[in-house]
């Protein structure tokens, strides 16, 4: 196997690969490099002007070259060569910088399975081009090691602290595993949809406006309220709830406030759900947009997904997109995912049917 290498940073090129571009986007970070190779260019550009005339003159007065016209021939091909080689070396630096990173932290391929569980993220990591083959998804400066980058920054933890506490009031690790077990038992807003979908949409004004806002049948969104065939529990929007597990468990680990032991362990858990509730990739999709529209009513929000997942559909060329959906493990599912909320529901149908009850 090829050693680790991803896309650079913000760039949606998979593996990142030398660009000339990246030559003069780099002239700060490599100034004496960058000063050698305008040299070379400048010194290449005069030997060649004598070359044109050297040319011409011989072309009017053939002879044989002299041992100065010979110099600056093999002067002008040294030249160019050198700056080639500079500018080159100029623009494979992402490449080592990135190879750097990995090796200071011993970081190679992530197993099948785990990489299996962060192909549920990539829709999103796509958008952002953000990296997807490690667990985290931008080079941290924890792990960045003894010397300087000049390709990319690495992150400092601070601002994924900022973001969770912002998003979820994560500041601590206890914090942290007390949200990811509600993602994991009961989710924030499934119960919500199931009680909205299946008891308040009467006149089907809620699942046509998610509809709407998704772009999706509302026959999907109403099926997703429905014990299946074989026994399988309804979607509801559990796809959602287990994608922003992955979510804040990357999250959290880049933050400092979990190991990458703990993070996998919750991901891998939140992955094996997915497996067990839907069939394949874009059933999972369509679940994580429906979800993130029912959370949001919004259109601009609903919208930006749905933009960013046919973005990913025609352009997405990354390894794990090609990845196969893994068959269900047959695991036990938490008590709310595997009857659907079908105590509560009931509840909730007979308060409904009471004179003075739920409206």
């Amino acid at each position: 196997m090829k050693p680790l290498l991803q896309n650079h940073p913000r760039d949606l090129n998979f593996p990142v690969r030398p660009q000339w571009r990246q030559y003069e986007k780099y002239r700060r970070q490599q100034p004496v490099l960058y000063a050698i190779a305008t040299l070379l260019v400048t010194f290449a550009l005069l030997d060649f002007f004598f070359l044109i005339m050297l040319v011409q003159k011989l072309v009017k007065d053939p002879a044989p070259l002299t041992g100065a016209q010979w110099t600056a021939i093999i002067g002008f091909i040294a030249l160019v060569s050198l700056f080639f080689v500079v500018a080159r070396y100029i623009g494979t630096l992402p490449l080592r910088e990135q190879q750097r990173y990995y090796q200071v932290n011993g970081i190679t391929w992530l197993s099948e399975e785990k990489r299996q569980a962060l192909r549920l993220e990539l829709v999103d990591i796509y958008k952002g081009g953000y990296w997807s083959e490690t667990l985290e998804y931008y080079p941290l400066a924890a792990l960045q090691g003894p010397g300087k980058y000049h390709t990319f920054t690495p992150a400092d933890a601070n601002l994924y602290k900022k973001d969770l506490d912002q998003s979820w009031g994560i500041l601590t690790t206890d914090n942290y595993r007390k949200v990811a077990q509600q993602l994991l038992t009961k989710g924030y807003h499934a119960e919500p949809f199931a009680m909205t979908v299946s008891l308040r949409n009467e006149s089907r004004e809620v699942s046509t406006r998610l509809a709407a806002l998704t772009g999706l049948p509302e026959s999907y969104i109403l099926s997703c309220v429905e014990h299946r065939p074989g026994g399988r529990p309804p979607k509801l929007i559990w796809g959602y709830e287990c994608w922003r597990l992955i979510v804040i468990s990357r999250d959290a680990y880049m933050a400092g406030h979990i190991t990458a032991e703990e993070a996998w362990k919750n991901i891998l858990q939140a992955a094996d759900y997915v497996y067990e509730l839907f069939d394949d990739f874009t059933d999972f999709c369509n679940n994580y947009r429906l979800g993130n529209a029912f959370w949001s009513n919004s259109f601009e929000v609903t919208n930006e997904r749905t933009v960013a997942y046919e973005k990913y559909l025609a352009q997405c060329d990354w390894p794990m997109k090609h990845l196969p959906w893994p068959a269900a493990k047959g695991i036990q599912l938490p008590e709310a995912m595997a009857t659907g909320f079908a105590t509560e529901l009931a509840i909730a149908k007979s308060l409904q049917q009471q004179p003075g009850g739920l409206n």
